[in-house]
């Protein structure tokens, strides 16, 4: 679990696992049996928050790579975090994990 330093404490909860291309990426909540894709960018913002920077950083690194108005970039960063948050792939540090049928079912079969 990558804790964030963000206006509040978020999380990448441990039941998200993902699995990277060259063009992006397929994250799986094993928790509700979910995929989610990410493109090139969208991957490279999700191993920066990984990584545990906030939203200015991501905004400092993206501009040094691209060529993209700061603001216009603040806007698509924060709206990406906001869509990561609707999809409970990014959760809030007070509300706890709860553990559902996939998770048990995960965790039974690699004890196992």
């Amino acid at each position: 679990m990558a804790i964030l330093n963000m206006r509040s404490r978020l999380y990448i909860p441990s039941s998200v696992k993902e699995t990277a291309s060259e063009d992006g990426a397929v994250l799986l909540d094993v928790e509700r049996g979910i995929c989610f894709s990410l493109n090139f960018i969208g991957l490279q913002i999700w191993r920066l928050l990984k990584k545990g920077c906030d939203q200015a950083q991501i905004v400092d690194i993206l501009q040094k790579e691209y060529s993209i108005p700061r603001e216009q970039l603040l806007n698509d960063v924060s709206q990406f975090m906001q869509e990561l948050e609707a999809s409970k792939l990014l959760v809030d540090h007070d509300q706890p994990e709860k553990v559902g049928f996939f998770r048990r079912f995960w965790r039974n079969r690699r004890s196992a």
